[in-house]
């Protein structure tokens, strides 16, 4: 398997609200490119990556999923082909989150790891073949900024 990490610094917040976003992408060398979900304009930093990355000549997203987290508490996700995968966002060292990643096929763990993605980075793993092609698993996680501050108050004048 494949392991990739690419990052970008966000705000932090001291509770530990994380949200994280999977994307189940089927990539094979049929010569189809990219599917129209990979075309929109939120989704060109993934497909620039997946260019880049892996060199298939078709991608396609089979499944999306959202989900929000805190610190110390598992998201589960339903993968395609029967795989289920557990991450756990542990904490913050700087700017990147700590977090243990336990992928399984059915109830037979295949990978369990713990690792750390930059703020509002791509982490992802490819490899597991799915149906005529590859899977690639790219996980983004993101602590959501706190809620900004009101004004300073300004102090009276005695003039």
């Amino acid at each position: 398997m494949l392991f990739v990490m690419v990052g970008a610094v966000a705000a932090q917040t001291a509770k530990g609200a994380v949200k994280i976003e999977v994307y189940s992408v089927l990539a094979a060398d049929t010569n189809q490119g990219c599917d129209n979900e990979l075309k929109e304009k939120e989704l060109a930093r993934l497909r620039k990556l997946l260019d880049h990355l892996f060199h298939y000549s078709t991608y396609r997203v089979v499944k999306h999923e959202i989900s929000d987290t805190v610190f110390g508490e598992k998201v589960t996700f339903a993968l395609p082909g029967g795989r289920i995968l557990h991450l756990e966002p542990m904490g913050m060292d700087g700017d990147m989150i700590q977090m243990e990643l336990m992928l399984f096929q059915g109830e037979e763990p295949m990978m369990t790891t713990d690792l750390k993605i930059m703020n509002n980075g791509i982490f992802m793993v490819g490899g597991p073949r799915y149906r005529e092609g590859t899977l690639i698993i790219s996980i983004k996680s993101m602590v959501e900024a706190a809620p900004a501050a009101g004004p300073s108050p300004i102090p009276a004048s005695d003039q």
